[in-house]
């Protein structure tokens, strides 16, 4: 079995197969609103961007982020800050077997593990091929973080996880089950770090710090205060961001193979373009891609990657047997997301 070790580069299409919308959808689906005032907001982002989508039908819906964002001055368009209340509270809906109870602010918590099967399915295996693992990500939601759980698990998967470039220890504030319990306070203890280059959904920026909290409340209280942020260069990228961004460059360097899934490497996210090939450097890696659009995924990290071995295979949960079978390794673990 191989012992080398590993980092995992997830995506949008990670979060996609567990009901969550792609990027390019995240305006055109169903949210909830818990005040008239956030509904009013919603309604002048939404035409804001129908105006926007109309002068410009072949950009990505990210850059329209990234428009709101570098001219957040412009007083006669929706503030930055109102989209991010939008996008977050968008990602923050209870989707899955989240949404089969009721549906509050509260849901979707880092002590509540995933209902997707198929991300347990895929970490699973990950970790039993390789030594050390890790994680970088562009996700704001928190399904990494529900798969790998916030402490190591004896009876049911879950190695436990800290965030990546930022300060240890890591407590997050809330409650562990809300009304049920007096658990306040939990501490992050697993050995797997999660890098998150464009923020998450359960931290808000208090004093130019990372507050975080065991929920998505930051996506829904005081008209949004959720510390995400659009692909925007890292010169332009917020301070609190600097710190994850080169951890997670060194992290990549020091890997031996990248498994990306569910990253599509746009073309208009340059900031990261320069990361990975800062990381990649003149090492020779190895790029496991599991994608659907594999073929053309391995030929955009070969030009950033010159010196790698990018392998092609095919999305979840089969490319996960393509690995094992890439590797030569014994079989996968039984999973019923299979």
């Amino acid at each position: 079995m191989s012992r080398s070790t590993a980092c995992c580069l997830l995506g949008a299409g990670y979060s996609f197969v567990a009901g969550l919308p792609l990027a390019k959808d995240i305006f055109d689906t169903d949210v909830i609103v818990f005040s008239q005032g956030a509904e009013e907001r919603f309604d002048k982002v939404w035409e804001d961007y129908t105006t926007w989508r109309e002068k410009n039908p072949s950009l990505a819906s990210e850059l329209y982020l990234v428009e709101l964002f570098e001219g957040d001055l412009d007083l006669t368009r929706p503030p930055f800050s109102w989209a991010v209340e939008l996008v977050a509270a968008v990602l923050a809906t209870p989707r899955g077997d989240d949404a089969k109870g009721i549906l509050g602010r509260y849901h979707g918590r880092i002590t509540q593990s995933s209902w997707c099967s198929l991300h347990v399915y895929f970490f699973s295996n990950i970790l039993r091929l390789f030594g050390d693992s890790s994680v970088v990500t562009t996700n704001y939601d928190l399904l990494i973080e529900r798969s790998l759980r916030h402490r190591p698990m004896k009876r049911v998967f879950g190695p436990g996880f800290y965030y990546g470039g930022i300060e240890r220890p890591q407590v997050l504030e809330g409650l562990a089950r809300p009304f049920k319990d007096s658990q306040r306070f939990v501490q992050l203890e697993g050995a797997l770090a999660v890098y998150k280059l464009h923020g998450s959904l359960n931290w808000s920026i208090e004093k130019g710090r990372i507050r975080m909290y065991q929920d998505m409340r930051p996506a829904f209280r005081h008209g949004g205060t959720a510390a995400i942020v659009p692909p925007i260069p890292e010169k332009k990228a917020p301070p609190w961001l600097l710190t994850i961004w080169k951890a997670a460059e060194q992290e990549l360097s020091s890997a031996d193979v990248w498994i990306v899934c569910g990253y599509s490497l746009p073309d208009y996210d340059r900031s990261i373009h320069e990361l990975l090939a800062n990381a990649a450097g003149s090492a020779k890696k190895r790029i496991f891609i599991m994608d659907p659009l594999s073929e053309d995924l391995a030929t955009k990290f070969q030009r950033i990657a010159s010196f790698a071995e990018v392998i092609p295979l095919r999305g979840l949960p089969e490319g996960v047997e393509d690995l094992f079978e890439t590797i030569k390794c014994p079989e996968v673990i039984d999973s019923t997301a299979k």
